[in-house]
């Protein structure tokens, strides 16, 4: 029978000890980064404006030089390519809460003789300033009252009245068409909008909290089911390896200012269902061979032996699986391109938390029980 390096009784019980501490020093860092650092949240979890463009005659210090009156603006190239720009900004509005603020407050003053019923405008979606009255007013008086105080408008003033109330809308100019209308003028020529997301503050936070409530409530899932699935030797090693992973890839994506999104909780999601059926598989065999004393005669080798019978099928199947992750990557796009990275990390990760976590992690079990037993 021809040798195959897959079915050869390697000593993966002799590197435990070794990859443990390689391991502990791994999540620690990660929980300090993470705690410390924090994760560099997408437009999806922070809020703000992402768009991606084409311009020509420009760089990305050019770029920067001009949409300095935006704010804060994070400015990168488009999987490389020199004429595409993926730019990021924290607001979603042209203009801020203080600056509508006094020009309400203005026109307060200006129609003292009439009773503002009510005022509205949310920075969040920051496309209107609508007020009503209770008595129509002069539109043109508005107009004045907005270019003294510099509110950029499309220059339209909608009016309806709806019973006694007369209400005006004054829309603003969007912040997309106005950092378009910019680039244009700096560089001479027009840029062109390929994908534009609008995200606010409040609706980012929002949708951060559900994400983590998501991961967290699949956790918790996944642990009531190793409850069930696995005895008291079993369960502790599954729960460490799943732990192991999630913390790993948050440390990574917090030490590299990776941009986390809702394609990475997604992804996260899966990197736990991964490992988890890796880890199965191993203890799977790990339980067949239990009192199998042709096996192996202490857990030590048992659990040696069982890893090496799976590591064919472990190896194969994480071979396959990341050669389809790494096409992602790499011609994927950009959009998909976080996804494919944190699924190609969790994939290796938790390859190798099923056999240098878990497993240890059962063996350290076995004792303490041994020691419980005989005390």
């Amino acid at each position: 029978m021809k040798s195959n390096i897959l079915s050869r009784n390697i000593n993966f019980a002799g590197k435990f000890k070794i990859f443990g501490i390689v391991s502990l020093f791994l999540v620690v860092v990660s929980l300090v980064v993470f705690f410390s650092i924090g994760l560099n949240y997408g437009v999806d979890f922070a809020g703000g404006t992402e768009m991606q463009v084409r311009a020509d005659n420009t760089d990305i210090d050019g770029l920067r030089s001009l949409l300095a009156p935006f704010g804060q603006v994070n400015i990168q190239n488009f999987e490389g390519r020199d004429d595409e720009f993926l730019l990021r900004f924290l607001s979603v509005s042209t203009v801020d809460d203080d600056s509508i603020s006094a020009f309400l407050s203005s026109m307060k003053t200006l129609f003292s003789d009439t009773e503002m019923l009510r005022e509205h405008f949310d920075s969040q979606v920051g496309d209107r300033i609508e007020v009503w009255f209770d008595q129509e007013i002069e539109k043109e008086k508005i107009a004045g009252l907005v270019a003294e105080h510099n509110i950029p408008t499309t220059g339209e003033i909608e009016y309806r009245q709806v019973g006694e109330r007369h209400i005006y809308r004054i829309v603003l100019e969007g912040i997309t068409n106005k950092i378009l209308s910019t680039i244009s003028e700096g560089t001479g020529s027009p840029p062109e909008l390929l994908r534009v997301e609008l995200v606010g503050p409040r609706v980012g936070e929002r949708l951060r909290y559900a994400a983590f409530q998501a991961v967290l409530y699949a956790l918790i899932a996944i642990l009531i089911y190793i409850a069930f699935r696995f005895n008291t030797y079993f369960a502790p090693g599954a729960v460490a390896a799943l732990t192991h992973d999630v913390v790993i890839t948050l440390g990574i994506w917090s030490i590299f200012r990776l941009q986390f999104d809702l394609t990475i909780v997604a992804a996260l999601l899966t990197i736990v269902g991964y490992s988890l059926n890796d880890t199965i598989v191993v203890y799977d065999r790990i339980r067949e061979n239990w009192g199998n004393s042709k096996k192996g005669s202490t857990v030590v080798e048992k659990i040696n032996t069982s890893i090496n019978e799976t590591i064919s099928r472990t190896l194969l199947t994480s071979v396959t699986t990341l050669l389809v992750l790494l096409s992602l990557l790499f011609f994927g796009g950009g959009t998909i391109g976080g996804f494919a990275l944190a699924m190609t990390l969790g994939v290796l990760i938790g390859t190798y938390s099923s056999i240098f976590v878990a497993a240890p992690v059962t063996i350290i079990v076995e004792r303490f029980m041994k020691k419980e037993k005989t005390a």
